[in-house]
């Protein structure tokens, strides 16, 4: 027997082994272009999306004007970006679809893309019939991780520090920020569109900064992501207590239920209850069941009874 075949043979001592699952990239050839009933973007950022896709007059189908992977600047910022060689055709692929989805989901005063990167994956995934992402092809979020991480090097992007969520102990959703690289890249007319961020951000100003200076912009920058910040800290609580309260009432009887969410709906605010007649709030009381998928269809589970010995 010679020496190939041993360790192949050989167990190893941790009982680990290669799994027989596929490593290939489960979309290779992702795209997105615009939904119908979508406006054009205003000013430059509508001249850039111009540049990036293009639609067919006679079929009415849109493809790609101009390939991002393709762009020069690539081969010149090889080395500062860490790389060695071209893109592969997977990763040429998502660079030219998510390029134009950017555009689309950038704030115009800060560059902010107002999608985080599962939001984004979710865009670029192909869709069934009822719109939902198919699993077997779906972009996943850890691709375009890797591909803000070379972002960054590029240029294209800044990102800010992660930031923990001090109660779920969850990171909170991570945006980006594209630079005037990003959009010099597009080919657009980079005064005018200053000229127009600085007329968005006058009209957004707070009066403290003036307008149309690197202060303005940050401060904007910082407005978003506070605001984001918060409207998250509220959703995940809103969460854990609906989650909290279908754990409670689940334990109970329907009447017994109905009774429970009489008084929690009480609890709220005079206004919200006050004024409904007796079968409005016996309405509102079961909409807030259904709510949580404790209405009608939904029995208790009978609790474990040991077996006692007699």
């Amino acid at each position: 027997m010679d020496k190939h075949t041993v360790l192949n043979t050989s167990p190893r001592p941790d009982n680990r082994h290669r799994g027989d699952h596929s490593t290939a990239c489960k979309c290779s050839n992702p795209e997105w272009f615009a939904p119908k009933g979508y406006k054009r973007l205003p000013g430059q950022m509508g001249h850039a999306m111009s540049r990036l896709v293009v639609k067919d007059k006679r079929t009415g189908k849109m493809t790609l004007r101009q390939r991002m992977s393709r762009h020069p600047y690539f081969v010149q910022l090889r080395d500062a970006a860490g790389r060695k060689r071209d893109f592969r055709p997977e990763k040429q692929a998502l660079y030219d679809a998510i390029w134009p989805l950017c555009v689309q989901r950038a704030d115009m005063a800060t560059s902010v893309v107002t999608f985080n990167g599962s939001k984004l994956a979710d865009e670029l995934s192909p869709k069934d019939e009822k719109g939902s992402v198919i699993p077997e092809t779906r972009v996943e979020p850890c691709r375009l991780s890797r591909l803000f991480e070379e972002w960054e090097r590029y240029g294209l992007i800044e990102r800010p520090d992660l930031e923990m969520d001090p109660v779920t102990g969850y990171c909170m959703p991570r945006h980006i920020v594209l630079t005037d690289r990003f959009w010099e890249l597009c080919g657009i007319d980079m005064d005018k569109f200053l000229a127009e961020r600085n007329e968005r951000l006058a009209a957004e100003a707070d009066g403290i900064i003036e307008p149309g200076t690197h202060a303005s912009v940050r401060a904007a920058r910082r407005r978003w992501y506070e605001y984001m910040r918060m409207a998250t800290l509220i959703s995940r609580r809103e969460k854990a207590s609906k989650q909290k309260r279908r754990k409670r009432l689940s334990k109970l009887p329907l009447d017994d239920r109905r009774n429970a969410m009489a008084k929690l709906l009480r609890a709220r605010p005079a206004h919200a209850w006050r004024d409904l007649s007796p079968q409005d709030f016996d309405r509102l009381v079961w909409k807030c069941l259904r709510q949580l998928e404790l209405g009608l269809d939904y029995e208790p589970a009978l609790p474990d009874i040991p077996d006692i010995l007699h």
